[in-house]
């Protein structure tokens, strides 16, 4: 395991996702396992950092380990750009998206109430009920079901 990390600033539900999901505490911060679209992007991203680099205060970031990849050794290549960045997190949402759908989708084929699906989604997986946690998750759902329907038709 390296000792370097980059940083991110995913949404609050995403941040609350992976630190369930994702988090080392031995490390104290993000591990993506080794096949994982999250980490795909880090190989494909991970940079030098460019001269006269300092990373900026990391309070309320959250660390995500920057793994050793064959020929990239993470002492030096430990910078991920501002895009590269945007696409970690696209990465992660895409993971969470893939989660939700397959937990979600059998619950709602039920009948069940959405409100109660996607509050005890948010239950098992660390994120917190808050109003505009549940409102997004939601909305995604939504998103993702009216989008699946009209692939459909």
């Amino acid at each position: 395991m390296s000792q370097f990390s980059v940083y991110i600033t995913p949404p609050d539900y995403l941040s609350q996702w992976l630190r369930h999901e994702y988090w080392d505490s031995e490390s104290a911060r993000v591990v993506f396992p080794r096949g994982s679209a999250p980490r795909a992007v880090l190989q494909a991203l991970l940079r030098k950092a460019p001269s006269g680099f300092r990373q900026s205060d990391t309070a309320g970031l959250l660390p995500v380990e920057v793994p050793t990849f064959k020929g990239l050794n993470p002492a030096s290549f430990n910078y991920l750009s501002p895009t590269g960045q945007k696409a970690l997190i696209s990465a992660c949402k895409t993971l969470f998206q893939s989660m939700l759908a397959n937990e979600l989708h059998e619950l709602f084929a039920h009948d069940i109430q959405i409100t109660d699906i996607i509050y005890d989604f948010m239950d098992r997986h660390g994120i917190e009920r808050t109003e505009r946690n549940w409102e997004t998750i939601r909305q995604m759902y939504s998103r993702m079901r009216k989008k699946n329907k009209a692939a459909r038709s």
